[in-house]
């Protein structure tokens, strides 16, 4: 007698959507047509119970016998599974429409000798990646003894119950008996029933009710995740699935094992490769059941090996016996996977198809289109890689996506729609003969279900942005120039300064002190156009940007006309665009800000590449050495007025005014007589610099000149060394050296950023403790002193600046230049000690209306100093405070989701975009302070507890240090998505990888970093 499968499926999923039997399980197949697959070997006579679209149904599948519940509005799957007739039936099995099972489930329910045999899932906590407590609440629960089951029901507490009834039953005949004469008593009482509230009935009557475990192997269309997880399964698996199915990109034919079956016949699986790839050299890759999963990927912690020729069995052997050996646990179910070796690899990498740090909506690429290696970005040993981001609304043709690259956005789709899932890992390779290869599909193992954003609201803030920057391209009638460019390091680079996702009190701080009118003020007041009252700093989705234009113009000489004026800006426009990996060094390399040696690169660039007329250089280079020469004589003058601001900042200080008051004050001298002259100190410090870096390239000094005089130089850091081994000495107090350094804090505008003065145990002994170290170690030999050499090239160096028009004597060139160097920093010391004391008592004034610092840092300034002047009438200005606080954390959390290239040019760019190669890829959301070690310096088993660890490349054979207790990563190179990214995003470890070997050996040279992932920031402590 044939055994009936009855599929439950009268229930509306949600208004207006398809009924969930009839959606898609990969590609043409839909969750039936899954179900049947199920079910065929015992070939079944197949009921359907329907309400919600059954017409639809039973348009597709005639040959089901069907069952109408007519109350299936308001009523559950109990109800609906007594509407069948089952008097002829020995066994049945049961099951949701919406679920999808193996083959294997069926014989495994069959085999068990029970009156109810239940499919159940002791993995279901965490079956598919950030699982809600709502969804584990509601969802039908069961406890069990060893296999029996002694309990069923949705109202089983989570941290009580076993496992999961998965929606799949098989009755035996004593109990179809009687369902059968008590179905009308049953559908009574079972009208809100779920199907386990029926087994319940059944079990309380003394039926046999047994579980078969699924081990988290089956799928519940109720959630996305759910589906894909059922899919993507080991990389063999997953591959083998989706061939056949995908039509806008290749997947390889393969040959894949278990670890058991090597073990039992390891001749036979040779002459299985050879006889599917004969003469082929192919890839022996790992697919092991613990890699690629939701929750942990393990990438690239077991071996693959890559071209091993399929003609010698020897080197096969060998090979699938090293990838075996790799895995730890000697699982036989493991799997090996054999696939064909690509060549004329032009392109290969990995994408994520939701960023990495939040799972905000972005497809991003991290490619090699050098190496013509198919592992260079997974290996983390690619100096050559890209960082390709494209919304996920992106057009498929956006002109920023690189040529060999277009086929990968609608390849992309299509998987995401074959698994109806958005949260992928995919690794490619594209190839001269073959175009787009999928070499591996598995989840993201990062849970991003704490993002608190959505993806409509994040679309529509960077398409504000987007709006707003096609605006902007209207110039003021002061600004010159036929197109905007936006940058994030390009003058007063506030990426370096507050980070490119800063709160808004550090904005509007930075805004305030320097980028609406002190830059600009400065510029005119030094010898360049005046822009005024043109800001530098423009927001982006809530992202700092320099409006490069107008930085642009007020390094124009004020002397110029503005026909040679528009001309250069847009020449110096024009190359920024064409060189945007020169955003970080446009004065050195787009734009001439002042005289220099070596003017004549200049002069060549602008004649050559942009028309200019020898006389239009000429009235260009006398304009520039101008400036440069009033620059030597202003130093004198600059200090006097920080000077003035350390004597107004001792009687404010001391003062009793109402703390918004002091506040209002300090913020008012720092920017009158802080930042404006620090602003002039550090254009001449520049010059100064310029100028010798010139005195180099012309030959005039030597890279040895130029060391031996900054060794002279007499900064603040110096002063503080000196003073912490008068401390250590016991010269100085410590209550006077805290004093007199305690104002420094690692984020100068972040008011969440402590002072040195609030942990100087932390901060300010360890430099005292050192001087202690160096004092007792002494040296062994007296270094020659410092300026020796110089002073015997500085007469050479002045004649050379003589020669070129920049008339000054040996003295007063020498003064200029350590007056500037040295001021430059001095001014930034004092400033900030205005600065710093503004957010203590700020936060003093805060603390109790119950706003902490935290708060207040995503409070504007703008609201605060309107509290001061009573333009807001609040009776709680607390509360008031707080809402305005909730309201800017919820704006950052949103633009730290956002996406923004490092310099915006075109509005294609808020799309697609491409990161400079020397761009880091932060990971995680955290930001933490440490010592720092550069591992490639030292010994592995270094003191690593509690530290930052610096490597040279995001190797998985670094993954030890995830065991080490670090508390944060730096890799010189490295991609978004290479294996120690995605390690440290499973951890929640704040990481920068791939830095770049430029600001690499800059931070392997410190004792301690500040790493702040969030906000796309790396400093040095110390």
């Amino acid at each position: 007698m044939q055994p009936a499968f009855i599929i439950l499926g009268a229930g509306r999923p949600h208004s207006g959507e398809e009924h969930v039997a009839l959606r898609s399980a990969l590609g043409p197949s839909r969750v039936l047509d899954w179900l049947l697959r199920a079910v065929g070997p015992i070939q079944p006579v197949v009921h359907f119970v329907g309400g919600y679209q059954v017409e639809t149904i039973e348009a597709r599948y005639p040959e089901f016998t069907y069952w109408l519940n007519g109350s299936w509005q308001s009523t559950r799957a109990a109800y609906s599974f007594l509407q069948v007739d089952l008097p002829s039936f020995s066994e049945c099995l049961v099951s949701y429409s919406d679920i999808l099972i193996r083959k294997s489930l069926v014989p495994a329910l069959r085999a068990v000798d029970a009156d109810v045999v239940i499919a159940v899932d002791s993995h279901w906590r965490k079956r598919f990646s950030g699982r809600t407590q709502d969804d584990l609440a509601r969802c039908e629960k069961v406890c069990l003894h060893e296999a029996l089951v002694t309990r069923l029901g949705a109202d089983i507490a989570s941290d009580v119950a076993s496992a999961e009834f998965v929606g799949c039953v098989r009755f035996g005949p004593k109990v179809i008996e009687m369902l059968m004469g008590e179905k009308a008593s049953l559908r009574q009482r079972l009208r809100q029933g779920n199907l386990s509230d029926l087994i319940e009935v059944l079990r309380m009557q003394g039926f046999t009710v047994q579980a078969v475990d699924v081990h988290g192997d089956w799928a519940e269309l109720n959630e996305p995740r759910d589906l894909a997880h059922f899919v993507l399964g080991t990389k063999a698996q997953t591959l083998q699935r989706l061939y056949g199915m995908v039509t806008l990109s290749r997947i390889e034919d393969q040959v894949s094992f278990t670890v058991a079956e090597w073990r039992d016949e390891p001749e036979a699986v040779l002459l299985t490769i050879q006889r599917h790839f004969p003469d082929q050299n192919l890839v022996i890759r790992s697919s092991a059941l613990s890699e690629d999963g939701f929750v942990n990927s393990n990438a690239g912690a077991y071996t693959s090996l890559l071209n091993i020729p399929g003609s010698d069995l020897g080197a096969l052997r060998r090979a699938v016996e090293e990838v075996v050996a790799s895995y730890p646990d000697y699982n036989p179910e493991d799997q090996v996977l054999v696939q064909p070796m690509l060549d004329q690899v032009l392109a290969s990498g990995v994408v994520f198809t939701r960023s990495l740090s939040s799972g905000a909506p972005y497809y991003v690429a991290n490619y090699d289109d050098v190496s013509g290696s198919t592992e260079s970005i997974t290996s983390g040993s690619s100096r050559e890689h890209k960082t390709l981001v494209m919304r996920r609304d992106a057009e498929d043709h956006n002109p920023n996506i690189p040529a060999h690259l277009r086929s990968l956005l609608p390849a992309i789709r299509e998987i995401e729609s074959l698994l109806g899932y958005d949260s992928l890992d995919i690794e490619f390779a594209v190839t001269a003969s073959g175009g787009l290869h999928i070499l591996q599909v598995r989840p993201i193992a990062v849970d991003h279900s704490g993002w608190s954003g959505n993806d409509s609201e994040l679309m529509a803030l960077i398409e504000e942005a987007r709006h707003r920057f096609c605006q902007l391209q209207t110039p003021s009638p002061f600004v010159l120039g036929h197109s905007g460019v936006f940058g994030i390091m390009p003058d007063w680079n506030p990426a370096e300064i507050i980070g490119t996702k800063p709160g808004l009190l550090a904005f509007s701080l930075y805004r305030f002190l320097i980028m609406d009118q002190t830059w600009a003020t400065q510029r005119a007041e030094y010898g360049y156009r005046d822009v005024r009252p043109q800001p530098l700093l423009v927001a982006f989705a809530g992202h700092p940007y320099v409006d490069v234009r107008a930085s642009f113009n007020s390094f124009v000489p004020a002397v110029l006309d503005d026909g040679l004026a528009t001309r250069l800006v847009d020449f110096y426009l024009e190359w920024l665009k064409q060189h945007p990996h020169l955003h970080d060094k446009v004065e050195f390399d787009v734009v001439p800000t002042c005289f220099a040696l070596d003017f004549e690169r200049w002069e060549t660039r602008l004649i050559e590449q942009g028309g200019f007329s020898v006389e239009e250089l000429r009235t260009l280079r006398v304009a520039l050495r101008d400036i440069s020469a009033q620059a030597i004589v202003r130093n004198a003058d600059d200090l006097a007025q920080i000077q003035k601001l350390e004597v107004r900042y001792e009687r404010l200080r001391e003062s009793a005014l109402p703390p918004l008051e002091k506040v209002w004050a300090l913020l008012h001298d720092c920017r009158k007589y802080g930042t404006l002259p620090f602003a002039h100190l550090a254009r001449s410090a520049f010059v100064a610099v310029t100028l010798l870096r010139s005195g180099v390239s012309v030959g005039v000094l030597s890279e040895a000149l130029v060391e031996d005089f900054l060794g002279t130089i007499r900064t603040v850091s110096h002063q503080l060394t000196q003073d912490a081994k008068a401390c250590a000495g016991g010269d100085l107090s410590w209550e006077a050296f805290v004093d007199m350094y305690g104002h420094l804090r690692p984020g100068t505008y972040d008011i969440a950023s402590l002072s040195y003065r609030a942990d100087p145990e932390h901060y300010l002994k360890p430099i005292v403790t050192s001087a202690v170290q160096f004092n007792t170690a002494g040296s062994s030999h007296e270094a020659a002193p410092a300026g020796t050499l110089w002073h015997e090239a500085r007469q050479r160096f002045a004649d050379a600046l003589n020669a070129q028009g920049l008339q000054c004597t040996v003295e007063s060139l020498e003064a200029f230049l350590r007056g500037a160097i040295e001021g430059r920093e001095y001014a930034k010391f004092a400033f900030s000690r205005n600065l710093s004391l503004a957010l203590d008592e700020l936060a003093l004034w805060a603390e109790p209306l119950g706003v902490s610092r935290e708060a207040l840092a995503h409070v504007n300034l703008d609201d605060i100093l309107a509290l001061r002047t009573g333009s807001v009438a609040t009776a709680t200005p607390g509360a008031w405070l707080l809402q305005r606080a909730t309201e800017g954390k919820a704006m950052n959390s949103l633009a730290s989701a956002a996406e923004l290239p490092p310099l915006l040019s075109r509005e294609e760019d808020f799309s697609v975009f491409l990161y400079p190669s020397t761009q880091a890829n932060f990971i995680g959301s955290t930001k933490v302070t440490a010592s720092c070690v550069d591992l490639s310096k030292c010994d592995d088993d270094v003191e690593l507890i509690g530290k930052i660890a610096l490597i040279p490349q995001a190797d998985p054979g670094y993954d030890w240090l995830f065991g080490r207790q670090i508390a944060g990563l730096i890799t010189m190179y490295g991609g978004a998505n290479s294996h120690m990214a995605i390690r440290a995003a499973e951890f929640g470890l704040p990481a920068a990888i791939g830095v770049g070997e430029t600001q690499y050996q800059a931070l392997s040279g410190a004792r301690v970093l500040e790493l702040n992932a969030a906000n796309r920031l790396i400093r040095i402590i110390r």
